[in-house]
């Protein structure tokens, strides 16, 4: 197999100057295709890479003869062992040939090549000391680095220092790159629409003697859906309230959401989100909340927003998102009342339980298993990966067969 501890890319333009050196033209396009395949491919044999190559860089059958003589130089085979893959006979210098392509091969350069372990490949840089006193005449690849947040990735929140939490909410806070739509009762104009549009119709085809050569079509014309959030500030959420502020943030920043704290009552907190420093915007909505790290009222909060004359507008065929450990003091009755209302009135919601992570975790307590039959979907969020599955559930209306992804920082 080959390629282990290569550089594919620094291969690959080295082989084919190689061939445009032996007089074989191989544009730019035909060089990024023969990368493209090998990034996509994978580990190779050197069968597989001679067809890979030929199909990738040779565009004129008279140029076979060529590109056979360059790869049996770089790699010193036998081209009928490349060519048929069942031959089992030895392998064989090949002939010496006296057309003029294969004398261009047999250049000192070329031969210097070649016995200087003259494969068009750079390695990694050598760990041994024997070896750096020849890194001089060689080229060095740096050696490339994981993430600043590889190792944390699936670690949960509660368990991170203060610097590492520190780069997973400047993650979270520019995580968010599509915001969920709704369809309206207007339309518009859309080549594939399901409608047709007669009057705009009938108007083209008076430019046509009357015949509609051309259908206009329409389709409804997308919205922006509401987000309303509910973050629960209790103590028994206490190491994860600011990584979901920073996310709630960049929700607030993206579109329309609204961002709410509870503990014991509600508190509107997306004014103090839309500040434009991030560590700013999360202190003054920390400051807001005069009820933090206290008990949990869900029921009771979330009746209040509901019965809210203007708050309760907000859920109307929203996206209702509620971030919250289920842990209450309400009966479960009542909260089991209030998520009904909830779930009839908000077009989906979401419940992210950071407890739901453990090993072995059922939803058995009184208020979380009274909530969780009127809930879309119901998501851990206790590490960096899992907030992906969170984000994906916010904005699934936006085009449900992609995936938005968490991008590290380099």
């Amino acid at each position: 197999m080959l390629f282990t501890g290569v550089d594919r890319a620094i291969f690959g333009a080295s082989f084919a100057d190689r061939l445009r050196r032996a007089g074989l033209p191989v544009p730019l396009s035909s060089t990024h295709r023969f990368l493209h395949g090998l990034e996509t491919v994978g580990p190779l044999s050197k069968g597989e890479l001679y067809w890979l190559a030929r199909i990738s860089l040779v565009s004129n059958h008279r140029d076979l003869a060529l590109f056979d003589g360059v790869f049996a130089a770089v790699f010193d085979v036998t081209l009928e062992e490349m060519k048929d893959p069942q031959s089992k006979r030895a392998v064989s210098a090949p002939p010496p040939r006296s057309d003029d392509a294969f004398a261009r091969l047999r250049t000192p350069e070329a031969d210097e090549s070649i016995a200087g372990g003259g494969l068009p490949w750079v390695t990694l840089p050598s760990a041994s000391v024997d070896d750096d006193e020849d890194q001089d005449t060689h080229t060095i690849v740096p050696e490339r680095l994981p993430a600043s947040l590889e190792a944390e990735i699936d670690t949960p929140f509660d368990l991170l220092d203060p610097e590492q939490l520190h780069l997973v909410e400047e993650v979270l806070s520019r995580a968010l790159q599509e915001w969920p739509v709704r369809s309206s009762r207007r339309r518009q104009a859309w080549s594939s629409g399901s409608k047709v549009e007669l009057r705009a119709t009938l108007r083209a085809a008076q430019r046509t003697g009357g015949e509609p050569m051309v259908v206009h079509r329409t389709r409804p014309r997308l919205r922006a859906r509401k987000v309303v959030v509910l973050v629960d500030v209790s103590g028994s959420m206490q190491t994860f309230v600011r990584p979901y502020l920073h996310l709630t943030r960049a929700l607030v920043m993206a579109g329309r959401a609204e961002v709410f704290a509870f503990a014991t009552h509600l508190t509107r907190i997306t004014s103090s989100l839309r500040l434009r420093s991030p560590a700013e915007a999360i202190d003054r909505a920390s400051a807001d909340v005069d009820d933090r790290f206290g008990g949990t009222r869900l029921a009771t909060n979330i009746g209040q927003l509901l019965n809210h004359r203007r708050w309760g507008t907000l859920v109307r065929g929203a996206i209702v998102v509620i971030a919250s450990d289920g842990w209450d003091t309400d009966p479960p009755a009542e909260l089991d009342r209030q998520m009904v209302k909830l779930a009839r009135r908000s077009h989906r919601v979401v419940w992210i339980n950071p407890r739901s992570a453990s090993p072995g975790y059922q939803p058995l307590v009184g208020s979380m298993a009274a909530a969780l039959p009127h809930c879309s979907s119901f998501l851990s969020g206790h590490s960096l990966s899992a907030m992906a599955e969170v984000i994906d559930a916010i904005c699934v209306d936006r085009d449900p067969t992609r995936r938005r992804l968490i991008r590290l920082p380099a």
